[in-house]
Parts: C-alpha cells; structure tokens; sequence
C-alpha cells in the first residue's frame, strides 16, 4: 500500500473512530469535548481535499488529553503520516 492509501484509510479510520466518541459523549459515555471532536473530526474531512493542509488538532490533543490517550496518540501518529504524503 502507498503512502497516500495508506493516509487515506487512516483517515477514513479515524474520521470513523471520532464519529464514534461524538456519539459516545453525547450519550454521557465520555467526557470529553465534544467541540474539540467536531473540530478535529471537520480537519480530518478537510485534509484529503488540500494540498498541505494544516492540522491544528494536535495542539488540542497536546494542551488537553492524557499523553496515554489512545485516540490521540493514533491521531497524532495520522498527522505525521499525512506530512509525509502531502509536504
């Protein structure tokens, strides 16, 4: 698999994976944020349509979450991904 399917799977991945906590938070499941879900969800969707996209999610991931966080170590490993496919 090239980079760019391979960062396009993980996209749709984790697009899939932040769709699902939204969902958990709104059903009291998880207590995170669900405006920084919707923004990171929204930057995920916008990364596979420009060239260099710009994440700022892992500022959000680095300020707020737990470093053990799975999520978002899956997420911050996703932007280094795209790095190399799209810089």
């Amino acid at each position: 698999m090239s980079i760019m399917e391979n960062c396009r799977a993980q996209n749709l991945i984790l697009q899939r994976k932040v769709q699902e906590e939204i969902e958990n938070v709104k059903q009291g499941k998880s207590k995170r944020s669900i405006v920084q879900l919707q923004t990171i969800l929204n930057e995920l969707k916008n990364a596979e349509n420009v060239q260099g996209f710009i994440f700022s999610f892992p500022r959000i991931i680095i300020d707020s979450w737990d470093y053990s966080d799975k999520l978002g170590r899956e997420l911050m490993e996703y932007t280094d991904l795209y790095k190399k496919w799209k810089l």
